[in-house]
């Protein structure tokens, strides 16, 4: 039996208040480090070298600023001036405050390593080997070979693929904006992943490893395109299963609702992959270029088809009010144009404005800015120089709300909502993007800030990673972590954080007094398994930590991505 681990929310922060909030796996020689002390204290704060004895740096207390998301007093220290690698520990009113933490040239290969190797143990159809997946070894589930059409007659088969998040669906939808973000890892940071290795088995001799692992998620996604083009919107059963290993669940599956926008997510992400896989298998490449012209195809002669949940179907919906599939054009035209230089793409990107919505599984907007922003050369100065200008404003605004935050999170208000943690990478991952475009080091320390509120920098002082930091999340609302034995959960699952939702708090639920009190965005959150709003796992909140991670370790060890060229 596993011992439940649940941080008393208000209680935390009275407890730990003089305890220095970081991040547990430390800093970068050349990067920005900052430490958050809650409270007012007028002491000023030492570094000491663990390895010399002496103190290194000695900081006066800095102004007292307060958080609305937790409502804290707090001092912001900045220990930049420091570049010389080595362990070090924080002092104040003669006491060691805090663990010690590690300063190191190039940190976060081992977390990019985790996040990345994660989608490994998110594989359906797979019997996950001990000498790949250790002591998280299991047996395959939902081999797919027979899945039929829900309200036809007709089935298809749909295998491989990963499972979304603490469940055992595969979405279209969510597999799109997954797929782009580890897509353009591999693409920005050639250099550290052509020959990283995350010990997964090995099908293509000559892929990377990273490649390797998107190609087991893009054959199921080629699996749910219908013989007209049109793509299913997810595979599931018609409802969710309990807390049971992938091989016990054996209730009867779906493919559900082809529809324009996974019709557009499948063909933006397969004319993304195109143009990497074609290095390294061309005939993979044109069915993929191939596939992704006939979605596209089947989206403009039904470009209103949104999907609808089935009255008996209760797994996830991945639909929002207020979609149009304006965005999903947006994002496919662009990469079908970077593939295949048709100009009709084009044409239609120019028809179809850009606007500042940020990134997240229901709006993939910024992944087209991403693309036009960078490439000025394929998509024209006119067009790149529109995408360019909201990319750096939408930088410049997060940047001012890190410089104001007491946290100096680089947040706005609306982030935090379900999965809040997938929202602060994926604002680490523009910032970086304006880096690249301008080679300003202050956009790069927004992108390395929001990294520390992930591993630790935060109220309850913890790192939101399984398996990394000296505190850690140990009950993830995760189907195989719930119930495979294993005291510990699987490394590098970056749960998805404090709201106040608390759309998983009600008598016919459970009930958790400190989390159902907390009246502060931040404080919100609760490691228990049942936390569905708080604490569940999803390939769309891994992938932004993995680029995050990966970016941040490949820029400090010198394979960095500026201005369009690998460095």
């Amino acid at each position: 039996m596993k011992i439940t681990f649940i941080y008393p929310l208000l209680a935390s922060v009275s407890v730990l208040a003089a305890m220095p909030a970081m991040n547990l796996l430390g800093f970068a020689t050349q990067g920005e480090k900052t430490v958050v002390i809650p409270g007012n204290d007028a002491s000023p704060l030492e570094v000491y070298d663990l390895n010399t004895g002496k103190s290194v740096l000695n900081l006066k207390a800095p102004y007292v600023g307060e958080w609305d998301a937790s409502g804290e007093e707090t001092q912001v220290f900045n220990l930049s001036s420091i570049k010389k690698a080595g362990t070090y520990r924080l002092r104040r009113a003669n006491e060691f405050i805090g663990t010690p933490f590690e300063i190191q040239k190039a940190p976060y290969l081992d977390l990019t390593k985790s996040a990345l190797k994660w989608f490994y143990y998110q594989r359906a159809g797979m019997n996950l080997e001990a000498k790949f997946a250790g002591k998280w070894a299991r047996a395959a589930g939902h081999a797919d070979t027979q899945v039929k059409i829900y309200g036809e007659k007709r089935a298809i088969k749909s295998p491989k693929g990963w499972y979304d998040a603490g469940d055992y669906g595969k979405y279209i939808v969510n597999s799109g904006i997954t797929v782009f973000t580890l897509l353009e890892l591999y693409e920005h940071f050639p250099k550290t992943f052509d020959s990283l290795s995350l010990n997964i088995p090995v099908e293509f001799s000559n892929y990377p490893n990273l490649l390797e692992e998107i190609r087991w998620n893009l054959d199921w996604m080629l699996s749910m395109q219908d013989k007209d083009g049109g793509v299913f919107h997810k595979l599931t059963s018609l409802k969710f299963c309990g807390s049971v290993m992938p091989e016990q669940d054996v209730a009867e599956r779906f493919a559900i609702g082809k529809n324009t926008v996974a019709s557009l997510d499948f063909a933006g992400v397969m004319a993304q992959a195109s143009t990497i896989y074609k290095k390294f298998d061309s005939q993979y490449a044109k069915k993929l270029l191939t596939a992704a012209e006939k979605a596209y195809t089947w989206a403009k002669q039904n470009p209103k088809i949104i999907y609808e949940q089935p009255k008996d179907v209760e797994t996830g919906s991945y639909v929002h009010k207020t979609e149009d599939a304006l965005d999903e054009f947006r994002f496919a035209a662009a990469e079908l144009y970077r593939a295949t230089g048709n100009k009709n793409y084009l044409d239609e990107l120019k028809q179809n404005a850009m606007n500042h919505n940020g990134p997240w599984w229901g709006d993939v907007n910024f992944l087209a800015i991403y693309r036009i922003a960078l490439d000025q050369k394929t998509f024209g100065d006119s067009l790149s120089k529109v995408a360019q200008k909201i990319l750096l404003q939408e930088a410049d605004n997060l940047k001012k709300l890190g410089d104001s935050s007491a946290y100096k999170l680089p947040t706005h208000p609306w982030n935090w909502n379900w999965g809040s943690n997938s929202a602060m990478a994926n604002n680490g991952i523009i910032l970086l993007h304006a880096y690249y475009l301008t080679g300003k080091t202050e956009y790069l320390n927004g992108a390395q800030r929001s990294l520390d509120y992930l591993l630790g920098k935060n109220p309850f002082q913890m790192s939101y990673v399984t398996g990394f930091g000296a505190r850690s999340p140990k009950n993830p609302h995760h189907r195989p972590s719930e119930s495979d034995l294993v005291d510990d959960p699987i490394p590098g699952m970056l749960v998805g954080g404090p709201h106040l939702g608390k759309q998983d708090i009600g008598p016919e639920n459970w009930k958790c007094d400190d989390y159902a009190a907390a009246n502060k965005p931040a404080l919100a959150y609760t490691d228990d398994r049942c936390s569905y709003a708080t604490n569940e796992v999803a390939i769309n909140w891994n992938a932004p930590l993995a680029y995050l991670a990966g970016a941040l370790y490949s820029i400090y060890n010198g394979n960095g991505y500026l201005k369009g060229k690998g460095l």
